[in-house]
């Protein structure tokens, strides 16, 4: 077991599917208590609400002590292709969202002493791929973000800390892999799999156990990270 988890509050966003499903699961085996934001309670494309929903949670539980930004939305398609209103759809989810949450989150935290936030990037914080412009702006944003805010706040006793994901068995990379599959004609997902070292996909839940680790107290002298956990990806 992981020390530090029993009795904490924790926020997951998109708890509902894939690797926020995994973490949310996790962390109360772990003994935490967690509120997840998802849809269709909490839609993080609504900007003006985001600090509501976050004061809903101190009020009900008087501290919120981790943060997870797991929700993301991906967008397929080079820069050319990409429309503004594409663009704004990506960034309000994957950048404006954990944003505002970790404004909200920073002063209730400062309260209790400290916390730790963990935000879920991708291995495109490290690396481009073909037809994923804005997405993966969008998580390299997010990872520096996380640095600029564990140095902000460490004195202050908050972590910051960021995994990048490689490619993981969601509900998302499926539908990723289906498009992509159609445009080039390919029929299994043995292609994609050759391109990781360890030969094939993440399962949510190893990455939540990264997620997990990060936001205890095993990581208590982690802040500013952006860690693979990608099979070995970006190593190439």
């Amino acid at each position: 077991m992981l020390p530090g988890l029993r009795d904490k509050v924790a926020i997951v966003t998109g708890h509902r599917s894939g690797i926020g499903t995994a973490v949310a699961a996790l962390l109360e085996e772990h003994g935490a208590r967690v509120h997840g934001f998802d849809l269709p309670d909490v839609d993080l494309r609504d900007l003006c609400a985001i600090d509501a929903h976050v004061q809903r949670v101190a009020a009900r539980e008087g501290r919120i002590d981790i943060l997870v930004n797991n929700a993301g939305v991906t967008h397929l398609g080079n820069l050319v292709d990409t429309s503004l209103e594409a663009v704004d759809d990506v960034l309000t989810v994957n950048l404006k969202a954990p944003f505002l949450l970790m404004q909200s989150v920073i002063p209730i935290m400062l309260r209790s002493g400290g916390g730790a936030i963990v935000n879920n990037a991708s291995d495109q914080a490290f690396i481009g791929k073909r037809d994923s412009a804005i997405y993966g702006a969008s998580k390299a944003a997010l990872a520096q973000l996380t640095k600029s805010a564990a140095l902000d706040w460490g004195p202050r006793g908050i972590r910051v800390n960021c995994v990048a994901p490689g490619s993981t068995d969601t509900p998302m990379l499926r539908q990723v892999l289906s498009v992509l599959s159609a445009r080039m004609n390919v029929q299994s997902d043995d292609v994609y799999k050759a391109a990781v070292p360890l030969g094939r996909f993440a399962e949510p839940r190893e990455i939540a156990w990264a997620i997990t680790f990060l936001a205890s107290d095993a990581a208590s002298f982690m802040t500013g990270v952006v860690m693979p956990v990608d099979g070995g990806g970006v190593a190439q």
